[in-house]
């Protein structure tokens, strides 16, 4: 049997654009939500990536935010962790996610994990979905005054 040599990341049974997307979609969904529920496999290169993209953005440079933005091809995700995860980060030099292992999954008897930052997800400011009815409602009182 040969040797795997410069073996960086485990191939998880996929091609290499199908792993680049999965990353990429669970990255962005530990930054909307604080945390993520996985396999312990998954978990562990998640948590190797996403040191790597808090280190890069805590540089807090244009080209760092792009660069950001760019790996996890999302301008929200990107400047969520650039100016509200980042600062509540900014004590720390590694280690911003926890791994917990939670239970077995019955169909295939895999280890599950959850994925979650250390610090508590930073309260934001959520854009306000005016409703449409509404805003011609209070026009049409506002006219009849």
């Amino acid at each position: 049997m040969a040797v795997k040599h410069q073996s960086r990341l485990p191939k998880l049974n996929r091609d290499a654009n199908h792993r680049k997307a999965l990353f990429r979609n669970q990255l962005k969904e530990l930054i909307k939500n604080g945390y993520l529920t996985t396999t312990v496999t998954k978990a562990k290169i998640i948590k190797r990536l996403f040191d790597k993209l808090v280190t890069k953005a805590k540089q807090g440079t244009l080209s760092s935010r792009r660069n950001v933005i760019a790996t996890l091809g999302n301008p929200a995700s990107g400047n969520r962790l650039v100016d509200t995860i980042t600062p509540a980060l900014s004590d720390r030099t590694s280690g911003f996610t926890t791994i917990q292992k939670t239970e077995v999954r019955r169909g295939d008897a895999t280890a599950l994990a959850i994925l979650k930052l250390v610090v508590p997800m930073p309260e934001t400011v959520k854009p306000v979905k005016e409703d449409k009815k509404a805003a011609k409602k209070e026009k049409s009182v506002k006219k009849a005054k």
